[in-house]
């Protein structure tokens, strides 16, 4: 910011303000809260610029790497925000914003992002979260139910139940997926014999003990990129990504990953998962899920499904038979943030076993103690904000009917655009 801009001096009576006080009436801040609650898509259209500025020109504006010696009055910070950060962000609203998975939130959100924010909840453990806790286990419970449609006496047994779980949130599908393949590899190599399984001993006495060449992951060569950060982080490598070849519908080809599985067992290579895909990143097909399930049934191999992109399809009855299979899957990812229309940082990774995530338990005698229902216990992710609040209340404000609507009219929607650019001979 410039130099000519106002300060303020730092005394406990000007922190104190900031930390208790509201701004006034006039403020720019009370004015941003106005403008945002009565018409969101005004507001947004009024203060992000239409014209395109070069990265370069907008890094010139954020180039200065000291931290401020003088605070600033929050409405002139306000403005400050608004002429350089707002400005030039991307209009994820407008309806001509159709080419990525981020889109128009349900005005309703705002408000309660702010209650959200203002509980400043840690989900890690129940001491820093309390109702939040129940509350996202019940969410974790109704979308393992959209998958698995378990009874209602499944849920009532471990939808609370201490040292189980149903899944965990995280911040979106990479770390969802890590998850369910962490949980993959600690089950392929726990504990056997005088072997105290890979979580103790590491991934070298692991392959030493169970006398494996190497470890590997099947997925089709429509496979997000995030797997491949999975395999570099649970210490199996990138080359243990195997691709299996897509049909002429960009599914996965059941026929090559047999093949594939033969030729594991051959080298010596313990295949510990295979990820079916419920909606590619670059053409949006499914998998053949039930099918590449029996596979994995009978080569006993953890099968999971990707399904960030897609998964919301099971709240549409007219179309969730895309996702036939799913129900046989070990894991499940979905991620909230993007057809459940819920902001950035919304992922989840569901498992069918309650007892599944045991093998990535962990306890510490201040936090995540045993027998606790702390969710940090079963979390690669520590400290967390409680957006499972968000969720849970969209879920009932826009209900699965609602969802099914959305659902079906992009569907139709997407049907239509390819219509349209079949007609077209350029295409």
């Amino acid at each position: 910011m410039g130099s000519e801009q106002k300060t303020v001096d730092v005394n406990f009576d000007s922190l104190l303000r900031i930390f208790t006080v509201p701004e006034g009436p006039d403020s720019t801040l009370t004015k941003i809260e106005e403008g945002l609650s009565r018409n969101l898509n005004q507001f947004l259209r009024e203060h992000i610029v239409a014209e395109e500025k070069p990265l370069r020109d907008i890094e010139k504006d954020f180039s200065n790497p000291a931290i401020p010696e003088q605070p600033e009055f929050v409405s002139d910070h306000t403005q400050h925000l608004l002429d350089t950060l707002v400005a030039q962000s991307v209009h994820t609203s407008a309806p001509s914003f159709i080419g990525h998975m981020t889109s128009a939130l349900p005005y309703f959100l705002m408000p309660l992002s702010k209650i959200m924010i203002a509980l400043n909840q840690n989900l890690v453990k129940i001491e820093t979260s309390k109702a939040f806790t129940p509350l996202e286990r019940q969410v974790l419970g109704m979308l393992h139910r959209l998958i698995y449609n378990q009874d209602d006496t499944f849920y009532s047994r471990w939808m609370h139940s201490a040292g189980h779980s149903l899944g965990a949130f995280c911040s979106g599908g990479t770390i969802a997926n890590i998850t369910a393949l962490w949980v993959a590899r600690n089950n392929a190599l726990k504990a056997q014999g005088d072997f105290e399984g890979v979580e103790k001993e590491g991934l070298f006495n692991a392959m030493k003990h169970y006398g494996y060449e190497g470890l590997a992951i099947l997925v089709s060569d429509r496979g997000h990129y995030s797997l491949k950060k999975a395999a570099d982080t649970l210490g199996v490598g990138r080359q243990s990504i195997v691709s299996v070849k897509t049909d002429e519908n960009n599914r996965l080809c059941t026929r090559d990953l047999k093949d594939k599985f033969a030729q594991l067992k051959q080298q010596n290579i313990k295949p510990f998962a295979v990820v079916g895909v419920a909606g590619t990143t670059e053409t949006g097909n499914v998998d053949p899920l039930k099918a590449i399930a029996k596979i994995c049934q009978q080569e006993q191999c953890h099968f999971h499904v990707d399904a960030a992109w897609g998964g919301a399809t099971l709240m549409s009855n007219n179309y969730r038979q895309l996702l036939d299979g799913i129900e046989l899957a070990d894991s499940v990812t979905i991620d909230a943030h993007k057809q459940l229309y819920i902001p950035m940082g919304a992922g989840m990774v569901l498992f069918k076993s309650p007892d599944a995530m045991r093998s990535i338990e962990h306890h510490a005698q201040y936090i995540l103690r045993k027998g606790s229902k702390d969710l940090g216990t079963h979390t690669l992710e520590g400290s967390r904000s409680g957006m499972a609040m968000l969720v849970y209340a969209s879920m009932h404000i826009i209900s699965r009917p609602g969802y099914e609507l959305l659902i079906d009219q992009s569907i139709e929607k997407a049907k239509y655009f390819a219509d349209l650019i079949d007609a077209q001979p350029d295409f």
